[in-house]
């Protein structure tokens, strides 16, 4: 075991947005145990991610943090961002073409900032996640968006029922080198094809040369299971998506019962 990939929310953070003791104690036990490496992977905005590892005592034990799903991949002992890619006013164009963004709750995520189009109404779902992530908002034309060149995703919200419905039009009408993959019950993230947690694990293991049984995955969403994919490892929690549990070497437990705790200990008593 030489490097753990794990996600942040419904798997590190429990449901009131912490990391437990017994958490943060398995991540330095995996340190101590193996010698390796921790990056952790996350939908949330990097500015995000570092603030709330650092507020949660654990930002001293995590080498890379890959925020934006991979769009951003960013070493916490030389303080570099090591990858990161944007997407283009061409790649705006041909998504809005595509699948008519129009037509669905959406906003667009900058580093440091979420905005949101003037000719759509200020979404419930965008509102929400400008305040958990810490984002002030911002409202822009879609001209001003579509000539942007820092946007790192576009997500799309909505109840539990719609994003499913959501995602089945979307998976049909999404232009070719571009993906869709739900984040949570109410969220869609549209990015680049190839850019995702699988992208951002697969490049530190290049980067330090790893085979697949040196890694470890831990996750409980849909967008996980690029990191299954390059993982040796694959443990989804309890609380998890069916697809990841069936994914899985193991299933741990939920967030709420420090599930990070489980697997890591579950782990280390195989190794």
């Amino acid at each position: 075991m030489k490097l753990l990939a794990i996600d942040m929310d419904g798997t590190l953070l429990n449901s009131a947005g912490n990391i437990s003791e017994e958490n943060r104690q398995a991540l330095a036990d995996f340190i101590d145990h193996s010698g390796g490496d921790i990056i952790v992977c996350s939908a949330r905005p990097l500015m995000t991610l570092l603030e709330m590892l650092k507020q949660q005592q654990v930002l001293s034990l995590v080498r890379y943090v890959a925020g934006f799903n991979g769009s951003q991949i960013f070493d916490t002992v030389e303080n570099f961002v090591l990858f990161e890619r944007f997407m283009n006013s061409m790649d705006m164009r041909d998504i809005n073409s595509a699948v008519g963004l129009y037509k669905y709750p959406h906003h667009f995520f900058t580093a440091s900032e979420l905005i949101y189009p003037a000719h759509k109404p200020l979404s419930a779902f965008t509102e929400y996640e400008a305040k958990v992530f810490g984002l002030p908002l911002h409202q822009s034309t879609q001209a001003e968006i579509y000539q942007a060149s820092n946007i790192y995703k576009i997500t799309i919200g909505g109840d539990k029922e719609s994003i499913l419905q959501y995602q089945q039009t979307l998976a049909e009408d999404i232009p070719a080198g571009f993906s869709s993959m739900t984040t949570g019950e109410n969220y869609i993230d549209i990015q680049p094809a190839g850019i995702d947690k699988g992208h951002a694990v697969a490049f530190i293991k290049q980067r330090l040369n790893l085979n697949e049984q040196d890694i470890i995955a831990i996750g409980d969403q849909h967008n996980d299971l690029p990191m299954f994919n390059i993982a040796g490892i694959k443990i989804a929690m309890d609380n998890a998506v069916e697809r990841l549990k069936k994914a899985a070497t193991f299933v741990s437990s939920d967030n709420n019962q420090h599930g990070v705790a489980v697997a890591v200990n579950w782990a280390i008593s195989r190794a």
